[in-house]
């Protein structure tokens, strides 16, 4: 039975991609694509239930029965493989734990994001192929699959790099946008850089067990010294699919040139392969004990970094999408923390807490694997309808597409870690866990956890504070454009889409007791404990040191919502208030405001940029400016106050390669050039050294074919003499 749901999943994804691919071919099968993300609906279904099934059926009779080695693979693990004869050892697939959770949730988000995209590809299908798209689409799901079940690390590194790149080909999908080649090319090239560090690891690996199989790569014993820079290098080779900082430069700049489903994806997905890739070979396969001091600390300052500039750029955007982008790179940071924690209590063998931190990690990524690919697809109803992300261009929305603007709503508050919902629960379990690092004996890992809990808690206020930002000048107030004014509720299929992970982000809040069995055995496969019934008793939560505090997400949420009620009678039928009508909150309930006049997402976030002026470092009023206009909002190159060093290479006219990071407002005459430090001071040295070597090298070549002979018959010697020696 258990096999039957994953070749039913093969059958059905390969049906979609043969499918549209068809369509490619022939313009009778235009339609193609609506059947193929139907048909990716279907594979996805069964591969949640495929995932499902693995933790709610008894699996005994499995155990080790395909398992070709002969090797315990932890009782409950489904294995099989083909290939016996194939160069790189056995096509080895198992599903455990770890990749069964990562399943469930990851195609929960395919499956929904399927159903949106029928109808909101027909946006955009004069500009681009649907079937085209939808194949790739298919190609992804699928590599996405065998990543999360491959046991074979050639064959994951294969199926890693096929969603690389069918990845970037999606993101591409809007070429008829100025900047989207830029974008899609940047993201591939963080990629591959990524993808390098993780073959060099898993060579390093291969070298000491002779085997590509993780079984084997798991029993190897090498030095202490050896298993740091492994680690280091799956941390930054992963880390560049997560958008750890500074490798999150490809987050602000592929969401925004990409349509919104594809952005759900990249967020709800892909980064969080990337968590899969980190715990499979940092934590499983390494399994450091006698480092994870120091591995530890490196993830806390890796993860506190992360939070602090994905929070603080994340304030300063007027593109919808860059906002929802690095609220992302914000999201990671806060999963690093539980993973740095862990990997603190493991080294002063605090098992349970390691367990619990770890949990808190995967309660944080699948809550954001919900919220965030629900707020991407909110942002592709605004684009459906307004033909553009730039925030500065809406208001009014609420009354223009209601049912959009509450799903939005709740995702917001969900993201906004506001209580009763999800990402509270998340957030708060989060912060516990790094304050239960005083019952570490040692003051640099409570130094590190502490500070990492203040950054948190920083960052969760700013969050807050970005969410109304989004929401308010979005959907309240007065439009500001003609296009937010004609705006009207999206295809009913598109918010039917949207309604899934809302509902599944309430499920997560009100019904925690049925996630954490799941996570819990995703802890004991890493750490050999499962704390289930430990943290859970009468639906109450308890972070395993009961002394320290009790919680229950599940009384919190529904005594809140009697809480409401309750509220809502008393003022309703014994306060009794005058009638009263409101129609515009956000301008003082009065309509006589001019709509340019309205607070912006510039006026919005000057607090913010006075307090962090120190990492913005540049504000500044433009008499004369030259506007360059991309498709998603206002990037300037100015020829004003040219003394300014930092913005010398903009003002001299130059292109911008970080278009969309480099946040410019132009608001009531007034501009404001947000400095992207880390991409000037880090990347531009990096460009600027490439430039110049293809500057010499263009002139080596200069068209002489005697200089070509000369070249051919130089490295012929070259060769010979390297032969002989």
């Amino acid at each position: 039975m258990y096999f039957l749901y994953y070749y039913l999943f093969l059958f059905f994804s390969i049906a979609g991609i043969a499918l549209s691919f068809s369509g490619m071919l022939s313009k009778k099968f235009s339609k193609a694509y609506i059947v193929g993300n139907i048909l990716y609906m279907a594979a996805s279904l069964f591969a949640v239930i495929f995932a499902l099934s693995f933790f709610i059926k008894p699996l005994a009779d499995f155990a080790g029965y395909y398992n070709y080695t002969g090797k315990s693979a932890g009782g409950h693990d489904i294995l099989f493989s083909i290939g016996k004869y194939f160069p790189a050892g056995n096509l080895l697939m198992c599903l455990d734990p770890l990749s069964a959770f990562f399943i469930l949730f990851s195609f929960a988000v395919f499956f929904y994001i399927s159903l949106y995209q029928i109808k909101y590809i027909e946006k955009f299908k004069e500009k681009i192929n649907p079937p085209n798209f939808t194949f790739l689409f298919g190609v992804m799901l699928l590599s996405v699959y065998f990543t999360l079940l491959s046991f074979n690390a050639f064959i994951f590194m294969l199926s890693w790099e096929v969603m690389a790149v069918s990845s970037y080909l999606l993101v591409l999908g809007k070429h008829y946008i100025k900047g989207t080649v830029k974008a899609s090319f940047l993201m591939s090239t963080i990629m591959e850089f990524g993808g390098m560090f993780i073959m060099a690891a898993i060579m390093l690996l291969y070298v000491h067990s002779g085997s590509f199989n993780l079984f084997d790569m798991k029993d190897i014993v090498i030095s202490p010294a050896l298993k740091e820079v492994v680690f280091l290098l799956f941390l930054f080779g992963f880390g560049a699919k997560i958008g750890v900082v500074p490798l999150h430069i490809w987050l602000p700049e592929a969401h925004p040139a990409s349509l919104s489903g594809v952005s759900a994806i990249l967020s709800g997905v892909l980064t969080s392969a990337g968590i899969y890739g980190l715990m499979r070979f940092g934590l499983y396969i390494l399994h450091p004990v006698n480092t994870a001091l120091f591995l530890g600390t490196v993830v806390i300052i890796i993860a506190v970094l992360t939070m602090f500039f994905g929070v603080l750029y994340m304030a300063q955007t007027h593109d919808l999408k860059v906002l929802l982008s690095y609220s992302t790179v914000e999201n990671m940071g806060l999963i690093l923390t539980g993973i740095g924690a862990s990997l603190y209590y493991r080294y002063f063998n605090l098992d349970g807490l390691a367990a619990l931190a770890l949990l808190a990690s995967l309660y944080a990524l699948i809550n954001h694997a919900f919220f965030k690919s629900l707020l991407f697809m909110g942002a592709g109803n605004i684009e459906y309808q307004t033909d553009s992300h730039d925030m500065d261009k809406f208001g009014g929305l609420l009354h223009a597409m209601p049912l959009t603007g509450v799903l939005v709503f709740i995702g917001v508050m969900a993201a906004a870690a506001m209580p009763p919902l999800n990402g509270f629960v998340s957030e708060w379990l989060n912060i516990e866990v790094v304050f239960l690092g005083f019952n570490i004996h040692s003051v640099l890992p409570r130094i590190m956890l502490f500070s990492a809990g203040a950054i948190l808690a920083l960052s969760a206020a700013m969050a807050i504070a970005n969410y109304v930002k989004l929401y308010g000048i979005t959907f309240l107030s007065s439009a500001r454009s003609k296009k937010a004014m004609k705006a009207k509720e999206v295809p009913m299929l598109m918010n039917i889409a949207i309604l899934i992970p809302v509902l599944l982000s309430i499920s997560l809040s009100a019904f925690m007791f049925f996630y954490t069995p799941f996570m819990s055995k995703v802890s004991d496969l890493i750490y050999h404990i499962n704390i289930n019934d430990k943290i859970m008793h009468n639906y109450i939560f308890i972070p395993y040191y009961n002394t320290f505090s009790a919680s229950s997400p599940v009384y919190l949420f529904f005594v809140s919502i009697i809480l409401i009620v309750i509220l809502y009678l008393i003022y309703r039928f014994i306060i009794k208030p005058k009638k009263r009508f409101v129609k515009l909150a956000w301008i003082g309930g009065t309509e006589s405001l001019n709509p340019h006049a309205q607070i912006s997402t510039l006026g919005f976030s000057n607090a913010i940029r006075i307090m962090f002026n120190i990492v913005y470092k540049s504000r500044q009023r433009i008499e004369t400016r030259k506007i360059k206009t991309l498709y998603t909002g206002i990037n300037s190159y100015s020829d004003a106050d040219a003394d300014n060093k930092d913005n010398a290479e903009l003002q001299a006219g130059k292109r911008n390669p970080f278009p969309y990071a480099s946040f410019y407002h132009d608001s009531s005459g007034y501009g404001s050039y947000i400095f992207p430090l880390l991409e000037y001071y880090l990347y531009m040295p990096v460009i600027k050294f490439f430039n110049r070597l293809s500057s010499l090298t263009s002139r080596l070549q200069n068209g002489s074919l005697n200089v070509y002979i000369f070249y051919i018959f130089f490295v012929f010697l070259v060769a010979l003499f390297i032969v002989v020696i």
